[in-house]
């Protein structure tokens, strides 16, 4: 898939294999590292909530985690990185489903994630997903589909 970039291509490769590792950690439902990669005032807001601190956050996912079974997989498509010395931004279509299924049978939402390197490491320090909704009736906005895309660099 191809990836823009915005700034540092070597800065953006070391956000992009952060986000591979942040979807391993999610895949294989470890909590730990998924929070091992925050900041301790990670701000979260989504479809449901809106949320800031490293403890709120792990409670959130230990909510979802029992959601997380084998086989997930993150697809990602449309990723453009914004990054410069110790912020990066990163903004793409992801969908997590099951490896047995279609992905349109899930739908896609829109992702954000802001980054910053502290003491050497890019940690997660907001991140936003959302689903777009007709307001009018409320019912989700289907992002076209298209063929299965991995993150790849």
């Amino acid at each position: 898939m191809p990836i823009c970039v915005e700034g540092d291509h070597v800065r953006a490769q070391e956000v992009i294999q952060q986000v591979k590792l942040w979807d391993q950690a999610i895949i294989e439902n470890s909590i730990d590292d998924v929070i091992h990669k925050c900041a301790d005032r990670i701000s979260l807001f989504d479809v449901s909530s809106q949320l800031t601190g490293i403890g709120v956050y792990r409670k959130e996912w230990e909510k979802f985690s029992p959601y997380f079974h084998e086989n997930m997989q993150i697809t990602r498509r449309d990723m453009t990185v914004y990054i410069s010395e110790d912020l990066a931004v990163l903004h793409c279509y992801s969908k997590v489903d099951h490896a047995e299924t279609t992905t349109n049978q899930m739908p896609w939402c829109r992702t954000t994630m802001c980054l910053q390197k502290q003491a050497g490491d890019w940690l997660l320090v907001h991140q936003h997903i959302s689903m777009p909704v007709n307001v009018n009736s409320g019912q989700a906005i289907l992002i076209k589909d298209v063929p299965k895309l991995k993150l790849v660099v």
